[in-house]
């Protein structure tokens, strides 16, 4: 069994280390946790050294184990929950395997869990080390004339029904009702940030990608979305390449996770050197 407290100033830079230690298989929790704010909650486990991280934030707890098994939640993660109810958990799926039982016994058992392949680009089977990008990137173009940009605030509106469509098929849960206020304060922030790229076909546009987590050293690609109308052209490989190429000066490496169902896109990662390293799930509750 693993007993759990709250983070304190003491023990940041060790939970840091941890993150650090695994890094790749878990940059949406090392993001909450450099980005972490007095709203958010996280507690680590130090039986025999540390070897578990939970971060609660915006509602979604990100669990990251290291020879952790039969995990008990913090005691007050009840009372958390009560007053900012849990709306999903996400990372490694034999990670969400090991608290689902725990949180199913407080009542809280995932109406839906979806599947997804966690990938790394390697090169020359090094790994995403930080090191040029091969030139056969520079051929991922697409259909001719298809041009890949960075956007503008002005084309923000254009952008808005591409990342509808995103939320609509991507993220949000049966059920769910889509939020046009809030979908329109994260493409501004995206736009404002440089973490964006859109694809531009004959005046059209006609797909997004963006970077949806950064973490010490990771860039997390995600927001991928090109109009049904516009699929099976390699747009979406072209813009994948794309924002790679436009953020290598950065030296991150890059990660992605992609369902295990979307057999187009696996394929588009696979050629472009994206290898799977994990299984990665998100439960919605």
């Amino acid at each position: 069994m693993n007993m759990w407290k709250k983070i304190s100033r003491r023990t940041v830079p060790a939970a840091e280390a941890f993150l650090r230690g695994q890094e790749p298989y878990c940059v949406g929790a090392s993001f909450r946790f450099i980005t972490r704010t007095d709203q958010d909650y996280i507690w680590i486990t130090e039986n025999g050294g540390l070897r578990g991280v939970l971060v609660y934030a915006h509602r979604i707890l990100y669990p990251v184990f290291r020879l952790c098994r039969n995990p008990v939640l913090p005691p007050f993660f009840s009372l958390l929950v009560n007053r900012r109810p849990l709306h999903a958990m996400q990372g490694l799926a034999g990670d969400l395997d090991l608290l689902e039982p725990e949180l199913a016994g407080k009542g809280l058992c995932a109406g839906e869990k979806y599947d997804y392949e966690l990938r790394s680009l390697v090169r020359d089977g090094q790994g995403a080390a930080e090191k040029p990008l091969p030139r056969a990137m520079e051929n991922f173009t697409g259909p001719r004339g298809l041009i890949i940009r960075r956007p503008r605030m002005t084309d923000l509106e254009g952008i808005f029904p591409l990342q509808k469509g995103y939320e609509q098929e991507e993220v949000l849960p049966r059920r769910s009702v889509f939020n046009a206020a809030a979908c329109r304060r994260t493409l501004e922030q995206m736009i404002a940030t440089d973490l964006i790229l859109i694809a531009e076909l004959k005046g059209i546009l006609v797909g997004k990608i963006n970077i949806n987590a950064q973490s010490f050293n990771c860039l997390q690609i995600g927001g991928v979305y090109v109009l049904p109308e516009f699929r099976n052209r390699g747009i979406a490989q072209a813009m994948t390449a794309g924002i790679i190429q436009a953020l290598q000066p950065l030296k991150k490496k890059f990660t992605l996770f992609v369902k295990k169902a979307n057999l187009p896109a696996l394929r588009a990662y696979d050629n472009i050197g994206f290898v799977k390293i994990g299984d990665y799930r998100i439960n919605y509750y």
